[in-house]
């Protein structure tokens, strides 16, 4: 029996630092195929006073490098705020660290989901932990989506996963700002979208300018965010876009941060 446990725990061990075999997970878009609802009661959320404030260090690349942009690979960690997590391991998303215990995800990346194996301080997500050993895997069963969410509208496309517990944060792990309720309209603004969605060429975190190019297949729950002075300022999340991905340059559509910025604040306690 003691053989046994050691064999399982050694198998588990193993299994916590594999590589990831990308090829069998699938974006998880707003049109995936959804199995019959679980009909879950729906997870009243505590309401919290805004206490916690990221302001003085949140949305700061981990980096001095310039920046690539057009859909190519970004400076290891230099977005570190940029997560992955793979979905009951089917699907895999993006999201955002907002704080040392909320991730801001798209609604339809954790509609009816069982489980996330979440990635931060990731770069490459198919290198395995001992390859990247800055980089924190974590599993979360615990994920809000908001009242209002539509997947037959695509409407209020905006979720919050909580981490099990806080994380301590370091250079390749820190917080992205968000955008409050006065934020502007940012027309004729460039603004930039990250994730590990697929691209021609990389497998590493993108970064990528926008509107000359779209999101890619596999950024969705990613940050659109707008650079001010040098800081990262959350401004959407990735919805929905064309199906042929980055290459062609068609809008997309993305969540506007600032008009849930109060229901955030009220989940997370976060000043926004």
């Amino acid at each position: 029996m003691r053989v046994l446990a050691i064999v399982l725990l050694i198998a588990f061990l193993i299994a916590q630092v594999a590589a990831r075999d990308l090829s069998k997970y699938k974006p998880r878009g707003v049109l995936f195929p959804r199995p019959p609802s679980k009909n879950k009661k729906p997870i009243v959320p505590v309401k919290h006073a805004a206490t916690i404030n990221t302001r003085g260090f949140c949305g700061r690349e981990n980096t001095t490098s310039s920046r690539i942009v057009g859909g190519t690979e970004a400076s290891p960690n230099s977005l570190p705020w940029q997560v992955a997590f793979f979905v009951d391991d089917r699907f895999f998303c993006g999201g955002s660290l907002i704080s040392n215990e909320w991730i801001l995800t798209a609604a339809h990346c954790v509609e009816d989901a069982g489980f996330f194996d979440i990635l931060l301080g990731a770069h490459n997500v198919r290198l395995n932990a001992t390859e990247e050993p800055h980089r924190i895997e974590v599993r979360s069963n615990f994920s809000i989506v908001h009242p209002e969410w539509s997947s037959v509208r695509f409407k209020n496309d905006v979720a919050l996963i909580k981490l099990p517990q806080p994380i301590k944060f370091t250079p390749e792990i820190q917080p992205v700002c968000m955008a409050p309720p006065s934020e502007p309209d940012h027309v004729g603004d460039i603004l930039h979208v990250s994730g590990w969605g697929r691209s021609s060429d990389c497998n590493g975190c993108r970064n990528l300018t926008y509107p000359a190019r779209s999101r890619c297949s596999g950024d969705s729950g990613g940050p659109l965010s707008f650079i001010n002075e040098g800081v990262h300022n959350q401004v959407g999340i990735v919805s929905f876009g064309p199906a042929a991905g980055c290459e062609i340059g068609l809008p997309a559509a993305f969540s506007r941060v600032s008009f849930y910025a109060k229901w955030i604040s009220s989940i997370t306690g976060l000043i926004i």
